[in-house]
């Protein structure tokens, strides 16, 4: 099975594709799992579910397994003969292993369908880097069509041990929405600022009291983010600036902490505006929905994943903390309970850098992870 999951890995690697655009790679799926006894589903432009029915199924319903599938703007720097053979672009995230597992659980299925204990979902899922494709087949009724009652995820996750399994019940990634704040002044020559209305300075105090306030808000246990990571303002040394642009990000777990930090970056806007003279546009982008993994699913997959009953796993670790980072996969557990974990790759090369890789051997854990998994009580 290893060199067949690695075949898959390295095929796949080399075509990455941007979201919504990911027709070499559709066509590679399709024609793999058309080799199996698979109901497909195809979803405009890119997207795949193959439906496998149990012979004779212990529990009714389905469970469901999601790959995304997108590439990044990424220039690969990566050596080796399968790296990416699209200028710019690459599976620096390793989308191309999530697929290389779920053909290869793929491939386990059909050959057990008399001993499965209930159906199986595969969802190949386009554009998860952006802007994001599992909202659409969430909202499909594919779901409902199949009976779907839970679904899981791998995604790939740096580590010292390769194959280690990374999760935690409830808060695992964060809802995220990026921010963009405009201030606008007044221009005027340096040696008469009297004249302008300085929109950096303004920038400046605005951005130190929105992080005051957002502190005093909240108590430290309180997941949530708030910060801003580029500031661009003027045209010249001894010119006052008459706009501030400030870019940054917003995120958290509960949506009325969401909506409360929200409507203080308005509120504070508000105050300044009158302060100060000046215009303040406030605009932010749509965001994915945290990700809750359902608690009771997590101390099951604890269990069955243990290093003493699964010894290719050398560790299941429970994270203390979630992840301020975000995952579209969250649409699913608006329908279904559901499980979102990290497989460890082996090395410490960060996600979305133009030398990520992971040690292929994992993909085989991460296959054997999932039909474990599948054989969970329903």
């Amino acid at each position: 099975m290893i060199e067949l999951l690695k075949k898959y890995r390295r095929d796949l690697h080399q075509i990455p594709e941007l979201g919504y655009k990911e027709f070499k790679t559709q066509k590679y799926l399709l024609d793999t799992l058309g080799k199996y006894p698979c109901e497909i589903t195809e979803f405009s432009p890119t997207g795949i579910c193959a439906f496998f029915p149990a012979k004779s199924p212990k529990y009714s319903g389905t469970v469901a397994f999601r790959s995304d599938i997108d590439g990044i703007s990424v220039e690969e720097s990566n050596p080796f003969s399968h790296r990416s053979k699209h200028e710019g672009l690459m599976h620096a995230c390793g989308h191309d292993g999530h697929m290389a597992m779920l053909l290869g659980l793929a491939k386990k299925i059909s050959e057990m369908r008399q001993e499965l204990t209930a159906n199986v979902l595969l969802i190949f899922q386009p554009a998860e880097e952006s802007p994001g494709g599992a909202e659409a087949i969430a909202e499909s009724g594919v779901f409902k069509k199949y009976d779907v009652r839970r679904i899981f995820a791998f995604h790939m996750g740096p580590s010292d041990l390769p194959g280690v399994i990374m999760a935690r019940p409830l808060e695992m990634m964060a809802r995220s929405a990026e921010l963009t704040v405009a201030v606008l002044g007044r221009s005027a020559h340096i040696a008469y600022p009297h004249r302008g209305i300085d929109a950096l300075r303004i920038a400046c105090l605005y951005l130190d009291s929105l992080y005051k306030e957002e502190a005093d808000l909240f108590p430290p246990e309180e997941y949530r983010l708030l910060k801003f990571g580029q500031m661009t303002a003027g045209t010249a040394r001894n010119v006052i600036a008459d706009k501030a642009l400030l870019f940054g990000t917003l995120r958290s777990f509960r949506d009325e902490t969401f909506d409360l930090l929200l409507e203080t970056i308005h509120s504070i806007a508000d105050h300044f505006e009158k302060d100060y003279g000046c215009t303040i546009e406030i605009s932010n982008g749509r965001s994915y929905p945290a990700i809750f993994n359902d608690p009771e699913l997590f101390g099951l997959a604890k269990e069955a994943l243990s290093p003493n009953v699964f010894p290719s796993i050398p560790e299941f670790i429970t994270l203390r903390k979630p992840l301020m980072t975000s995952d579209d996969f969250s649409y699913y557990l608006r329908k279904v309970p559901g499980l979102y974990m990290f497989l460890g790759t082996g090395n410490r090369k960060p996600l979305h850098s133009g030398d990520f890789d992971f040690d292929e051997e994992v993909l085989e854990v991460g296959v054997e992870a999932y039909l474990r998994l599948l054989r969970l009580p329903l």
